[in-house]
């Protein structure tokens, strides 16, 4: 505990200790009256026949599954960023013979580049055309990704319209990867495709209010709701994502004019129009996941299924409360900022070894921030 608090001021940390009743007190309540409610939510959702057993599908045989994920990492150094960005792909458990795969199974870019306010943008946006080559070249039953289909699409889209003319070598490598992997087709591939499945692991949406017509809750995520709603081995009827609601507009998302056509952008809005959400919980142990599935396996009772069946299959420790391949590769990917401090150190080694001016080098080379993140949202 003195650890914990050792580089705060004890006045800081006294009020910090005394927030800590009333804050459980609150989440105490939402809770108690999450749990009251649950009847109600549950009656209505049969009634509407929302909620269906996976039991009730044909059991397909076990699946091959990957799951993809991406991390950036950008060290703010004095005179430039040292910017990375990877996607790894990562093979779930499965008993099925081998699949002719070539490695290797991840991509990557490391740079240091100057100084400009559009770095993250370009470097996620430069993750997520990793990933999306990632997951068109998996010859797997099942690709899971990390994030939902719009997040991946936003941040392309800010990496694209951020790209620059004359563009920096982070420009060009997202440029050239757009042009030469063909991202958009990529794209268009998995939101068509009837064995891609996103999973997003916070997102504010609610399809089984908004669509669904469940009576409203103040400030509760569809996650939560279906984990209130759902026994074991139950899933949801799937339900439009960005379809809009009954009787509403659908949502239309774009891609930057300068890299992608009218007409293209038009089958990129249809495919997601059909996308849909389930919402499905494998186990008793295991908050329920919250699903983003084409058209093609949405309509399709035995892609369904093996979906489900895949995804069940990679569940199988309280620790884990995603796939396994996605909770890997996340893992993985998260340590890309240890990689990263590595190459740090060995550049300023490398550079001072080569200088003249050995202390305005390593002035240069000062680390002041490091930031990172990645689009499993």
């Amino acid at each position: 505990m003195a650890d914990t608090f050792s580089e705060l001021p004890d006045a800081l940390v006294r009020d910090l200790l005394a927030c800590a009743v009333p804050v459980a007190e609150d989440i105490r309540t939402r809770i108690d009256n999450l749990k009251a409610s649950r009847d109600t939510y549950r009656k209505t959702a049969l009634q509407r026949r929302l909620i269906k057993r996976k039991a009730d599908l044909d059991v397909p045989r076990e699946p091959s599954v990957v799951g993809i994920d991406g991390s950036y990492q950008i060290h703010r150094l004095m005179s430039l960023d040292l910017c990375a960005a990877a996607a790894v792909a990562i093979e779930g458990t499965s008993k099925e013979a081998k699949r002719h795969w070539p490695e290797p199974y991840h991509r990557m870019w490391v740079r240091g580049v100057p100084h400009k306010d559009n770095t993250t943008l370009l470097i996620r946006g430069l993750m997520v055309g990793m990933e999306l080559d990632l997951a068109r070249e998996a010859p797997h039953d099942l690709v899971l990704l990390d994030g939902s289909f719009a997040s991946l699409i936003i941040y392309l889209n800010q990496g694209l319209a951020n790209i620059e003319d004359p563009p920096s070598a982070l420009g060009r490598e997202l440029d050239r990867r757009w042009r030469e992997e063909d991202i958009f087709q990529g794209l268009l591939t998995l939101l068509q495709s009837d064995r891609t499945v996103a999973v997003p692991k916070f997102t504010s949406r609610n399809e089984l209010i908004g669509v669904g017509g469940l009576p409203s809750a103040d400030g509760i995520d569809g996650r939560t709701l279906a984990t209130l709603l759902l026994e074991p081995g139950e899933y949801t009827l799937p339900l439009s994502v960005y379809g809009g609601p009954p009787g509403g507009e659908p949502e239309i998302f774009h891609l930057s004019p300068d890299f992608c056509v009218r007409q293209n952008q038009a089958q990129m809005n249809e495919a997601l129009q059909a996308v849909r959400a389930v919402y499905y919980r494998p186990f008793g142990w295991v908050p329920a996941l919250r699903l983003e599935i084409p058209g093609s396996i949405a309509n399709s009772p035995t892609r369904l299924s093996i979906a489900l069946e895949g995804i069940t299959r990679q569940i199988f420790s309280p620790a884990v409360v995603e796939p396994y391949p996605l909770f890997l590769a996340d893992r993985m990917v998260k340590s890309l900022g240890s990689g990263v401090s590595v190459i740090e150190q060995a550049v300023a080694q490398h550079v001072a070894d080569q200088c003249v001016d050995i202390e305005l080098t390593m002035l240069c080379l000062k680390n002041y921030r490091t930031e990172g993140g990645r689009g499993g949202v």
